[in-house]
């Protein structure tokens, strides 16, 4: 075995032989143990400091504040309903449109109000007429009468003006009798003479018994004439009842004007539209839902607080509210209204406990808070969170 062979074999059993050796970089000197102990001991230190603060804060807010993260909120969300039956024939408004108090909503049909309106008038003048007539009539009624009062009451004052002239011949009759049949019976005059004044005496009595008839006669016609003033009664009735038909068709022509009248709906305040259900050319009766839109300017919170919770607030305690819309900003508002009873007594359905397994729930009370609107972001029905302070 030569040389060379020798060398190729010493190169395959260690193939790093030929290698240069690099020369390595100086390491740089150990810290000592103390050091490196006090830096990890000022760390954690000032870990726990943090946390110290943080719970700390966490715990003056939660005794200081109450927060509630069930939030929402609200407005007046105003429904428009139809109060007549009647076709669609314009919907001026959609869903997001600003509308002004005054501004139409929508406007329903209303030819066939229109037309039993104009029908009601004609029959309101109809009775009008007779009413007039029937006055008329018994104007005249009243005006003959009192013509016919007048002639009877003459009559009666002629009658006895007769009887009384019949009496006083009747009585001149008798005093001329007497003395003639004194007479007579002294054989002074003949007996012709006391016949013809028996026979003028008795014609004295009936002409009195004639006129005394005349004037219950008179009497009887004066009274059959003021029996005539009932009929002035009769007519006044008819006027009466004419005048009740006209009351109930005068309501009745009231009424169907308010009912022209809406078939124009109108906004009565200003809004925002939230939500529109029907559309021009449909038929709507009494209740339909037209519409709900609210006032953005009139928005608050309603939130549901803890029973445990519940002592620690009062009316006009401050409140910030944050809005998941705009987590950066927050609104101020504070407690306007406190709930007089918990949330599960207005429940659907209740929940009694009548097998006496009893599992002890914490109650919520609902509150009201009010917010200042800014620049119209607040809308109903946005979740909030709700920071109310119980120490101011």
């Amino acid at each position: 075995m030569n040389i060379v062979t020798g060398l190729r074999r010493e190169e395959q059993a260690n193939p790093f032989r030929g290698e240069v050796e690099q020369p390595s970089e100086p390491r740089p000197p150990a810290r000592p143990i103390w050091r490196r102990r006090a830096v990890r001991n000022g760390a954690l230190a000032l870990i726990l400091l943090l946390a110290a603060v943080a719970l700390t804060a966490w715990l003056v807010e939660r005794w200081s504040h109450v927060a509630i993260s069930d939030s929402r909120i609200a407005a007046h969300l105003v429904t428009v309903s139809s109060e007549v039956s009647g076709r669609v024939i314009e919907m001026p408004v959609m869903v997001g449109d600003t509308v002004g108090k005054g501004d139409v909503l929508a406007r329903i049909d209303r030819e066939q109000a229109r037309l039993a309106l104009a029908a009601l008038d004609a029959e309101i003048a109809a009775i009008e007429a007779e009413q007039e007539q029937l006055r008329a009539q018994q104007e005249m009624t009243r005006t003959q009468l009192a013509r016919k009062i007048e002639a009877g009451e003459a009559g009666i004052t002629a009658a006895q003006a007769t009887q009384k002239a019949s009496q006083a011949v009747m009585h001149a009759a008798e005093s001329r009798f007497r003395r003639v049949q004194l007479l007579a019976e002294r054989k002074v005059i003949a007996d012709q003479e006391l016949e013809q004044v028996e026979a003028d005496l008795a014609t004295a009595e009936q002409q009195e018994h004639s006129a005394a008839a005349g004037v219950v006669t008179a009497k009887a016609n004066l009274a059959v004439t003021k029996a005539e003033e009932a009929e002035i009664g009769v007519l006044e009735r008819q006027i009466a009842v004419l005048e009740a038909q006209k009351s109930a068709r005068v309501a009745e022509r009231d009424r169907q004007r308010v009912e022209v009248g809406q078939g124009e709906i109108d906004a009565g305040f200003s809004g925002v539209v939230d939500a529109t259900f029907v559309d021009a050319g449909e038929y709507v009766s009494p209740g339909t839902r037209l519409l709900i839109y609210h006032d953005p300017d009139s928005v608050w919170i309603d939130a549901n607080v803890k029973e445990t919770d519940f002592r620690r607030l009062k009316i006009g305690a401050p409140a910030h509210i944050t809005v998941d819309a705009y987590p950066d900003r927050v609104f101020t508002g504070e407690v306007i209204r406190l709930g007089e009873a918990a949330t599960s007594e207005f429940a659907l359905l209740p929940s009694p406990n009548p097998s006496g397994n009893f599992t002890k729930v914490t109650q919520r009370l609902p509150i009201r808070i009010s917010v200042d609107q800014e620049e119209g972001l607040l809308r109903p029905g946005m979740m909030v969170e709700v920071s109310i302070d119980v120490l101011d």
